[in-house]
């Protein structure tokens, strides 16, 4: 027992000092001194459609695979600008114009980033993922969207995609509606 509660304090002391370091994130990201406080609530409403001459960005954060005491929010940014924040199984909404958009995502701990590149259409709907992915397939997209700053280390790995509709759709369900508000 002494010795699990020694690891654990160990670990939030070495957590603790990773999160005191401010990292340069990309340029897709916002300021990396940014953080949100997110709240989440169930849905009561149907996912909204996009607005005329708009795509609907919908951001999700599925569970993490571990416990992670005193971590931030994971954020979202576009084309260098934070856009929101989720908790575990939460999501928001984003109505975006069409064209090219840089997307980045930070996870609770300062080295998990993720970008990725994505061209979006008026009308229609994208579901963004990012996630901590400690097991598991890794897909190919999230592999290439992973970024370690120079003089970092990850034990796991953090990547982004696009989910197919009806994967998305699905996944939301179950999920809660983030509200955020930067601290």
């Amino acid at each position: 027992m002494k010795l699990k509660l020694f690891a654990f304090f160990l670990c939030l002391f070495f957590a603790a000092a990773a999160m005191a370091k401010e990292i340069e994130l990309p340029d897709s990201c916002g300021d990396a001194k940014t953080k949100f406080e997110v709240t989440t609530h169930k849905s009561k409403t149907a996912l909204p459609a996009p607005d005329a001459g708009k795509a609907l960005i919908v951001f999700i954060q599925p569970k993490r695979q571990l416990a992670c005491v005193g971590c931030s929010a994971q954020r979202y940014a576009m084309d260098g600008q934070w856009v929101g924040a989720t908790q575990q199984d939460s999501y928001f909404t984003l109505q975006v114009e069409p064209g090219q958009h840089h997307f980045c995502s930070t996870g609770p701990m300062p080295n998990e980033i993720a970008i990725r590149t994505y061209e979006v259409k008026a009308g229609m709907t994208y579901f963004l993922q990012a996630r901590l992915i400690t097991y598991g397939p890794i897909t190919e997209e999230e592999n290439d969207s992973q970024v370690v700053p120079a003089g970092r280390r990850s034990n796991f790995h953090f990547g982004m995609s696009l989910l197919d509709e009806e994967k998305g759709r699905y996944l939301i369900k179950s999920y809660e509606v983030a509200e955020f508000k930067k601290k």
